[in-house]
C-alpha cells in the first residue's frame, strides 16, 4: 500500500486527478491478474504425438470407464482426445461441461469441477459418437475420424457428414464449421482440424491401418494422393519419368506410420542407394519386401530398430528432391518397385 500512495503522489503532482489514478490502477491490476491467469492455463500439447504425463496418469481410470461404456480397446483414442482437449490439466480434462450427458454441473464452459466425472461423461459421449459413426474397430480410422470430429462439433455433424459425403472429410469438417457459424452468428465454431489433431496422438492401435495386410502410411483424412505410381511429368524439371511410389501430400509434421512391421535398415538423409529421398526411412518387412518413406521432415526411428504396424516412425516434410510437403511411399519386392495401392486396399498380397 505504501507503493500505491507513492505512485499516487507522483501522478497528483503532475496534475492528474484522483479519478484518473484510480482508473489507471484498475487497468494495471487487471493486466496483472490476466498474467497470473495465463500462468495457470493448460500446458502446451506435447509435440511429436506423445501423450503428456498428465494424460497418462488417467490411463487406469480411462480403462475402467471404457469398459463400463462398452468401448474396451479404445483407451488410446480416449487419451488422445483428452490430450487435444486439455493435455490432462484442469478439473474438466475431457472438456465436456456443455455435453448433454452432463446433468450434475452447469452446462457452461468450465462447469464441471470433478475430473473423474468429466472422464466418465466424456467416455460415454465418445462411445455414443463411435456408435453413431458405426465404428466397429479401434483400427477403423475412417469411422474414428468421423466420430471424434462429432465429439468436437455435436449438433448432428456425424449424420450430416454421412448424408453429405458418406463420412468424414477435411472439407466437410470445414464446411460444417462455416455453416454453424452462420447459423449461430458466432465468430467461430469448433475446430475443423480436430480429427487430424486427435489422430496425431492416436498411435497405439494401428492408427494407420488399411483393409489389407499393409496399412496406409498416413491417417485417413490427413492427406491427398498428389502423384500415383507410374509414368508422369517430372515435377523437378519436366520430361517424362517413372514414379516408383505414391505421394501422400499432407501438411508438414503430419504423422507417418509404419505400413507393416519389420526392421529399419536405413533412417537418415538419403545417400546411395537412396539419394534424392531427403530424410528417409526404409523398413525391411520380409526377405523380399522393403518399404520406403521419403522426404520426411523428422525421423523418429533409427537403423536396426524393430517397428510394428501402425507405429509412428516419421513426420511429413519436403526434404530432398521434393516440390512440396508429402510422404513418398514406395514398396519394393525383390528390389523391384511395385504399385503399393493394391497392397493397401487388400486386393493384392506380397506373400
Amino acid at each position: 500500500m505504501m507503493v500505491k500512495r507513492w505512485i499516487k503522489k507522483i501522478f497528483v503532482s503532475l496534475g492528474f486527478t484522483t479519478s484518473f489514478f484510480l482508473i489507471l490502477f484498475l487497468v494495471l491490476l487487471g493486466s496483472f491478474l490476466g498474467y497470473l491467469a495465463g500462468q495457470n492455463s493448460s500446458p502446451e500439447l506435447t509435440p511429436g504425438g506423445q501423450l503428456s504425463a498428465q494424460v497418462e496418469a488417467y490411463r487406469s481410470l480411462v480403462t475402467d470407464e471404457a469398459q463400463k461404456a462398452g468401448i474396451t480397446g479404445y483407451e488410446n483414442l480416449i487419451l488422445a482426445v483428452m490430450q487435444v482437449e486439455s493435455g490432462g490439466a484442469g478439473l474438466d480434462p475431457m472438456q465436456c461441461s456443455e455435453c448433454p450427458l452432463n446433468r450434475r454441473y452447469p452446462n457452461i464452459p468450465g462447469g464441471i469441477t470433478d475430473p473423474y466425472y468429466s472422464i466418465s461423461i466424456g467416455v460415454q459421449y465418445l462411445a455414443s459418437c463411435l456408435k453413431t459413426a458405426n465404428c466397429t474397430s479401434p483400427s477403423d480410422v475412417e469411422k474414428i475420424s468421423l466420430a471424434v470430429q462429432g465429439y468436437n462439433y455435436g449438433n448432428g455433424y456425424i449424420s450430416w457428414a454421412v448424408q453429405r459425403d458418406g463420412g468424414y472429410t477435411v472439407e466437410n469438417a470445414q464446411a460444417f464449421s462455416t455453416m454453424m457459424k452462420q447459423k449461430l452468428g458466432t465468430k467461430g465454431y469448433g475446430n475443423p482440424q480436430y480429427a487430424t489433431k486427435v489422430l496425431s496422438y492416436y498411435t497405439g492401435n494401428g492408427a494407420a491401418t488399411g483393409n489389407g495386410e499393409y496399412g496406409y502410411p498416413l491417417a485417413q483424412g490427413t492427406y491427398r494422393i498428389s502423384s500415383p505410381f507410374g509414368y508422369r511429368s517430372n515435377p523437378m524439371g519436366g520430361g517424362s519419368e517413372f514414379h516408383k511410389g505414391v505421394d501422400f501430400a499432407a501438411p508438414e509434421g503430419t504423422p507417418i506410420y509404419a505400413s507393416a512391421g519389420g526392421t529399419v535398415i536405413f533412417a537418415e538423409y538419403g545417400r546411395p542407394p537412396y539419394s534424392g529421398y531427403g530424410n528417409v526411412v526404409v523398413v525391411r518387412v520380409s526377405a523380399s519386401v522393403i518399404i520406403l518413406y521419403g522426404h520426411c521432415s523428422r525421423l523418429l526411428v533409427s537403423a536396426n530398430q524393430t517397428v510394428t504396424k501402425g507405429q509412428k516412425i516419421a513426420e511429413v516434410g519436403h526434404t530432398g528432391e521434393a516440390t512440396g510437403n508429402h510422404c513418398h511411399f514406395e514398396m519394393r519386392i525383390n528390389n523391384t518397385p511395385v504399385d503399393p495401392m493394391p497392397y493397401l486396399t487388400g486386393t493384392s498380397s506380397s506373400k
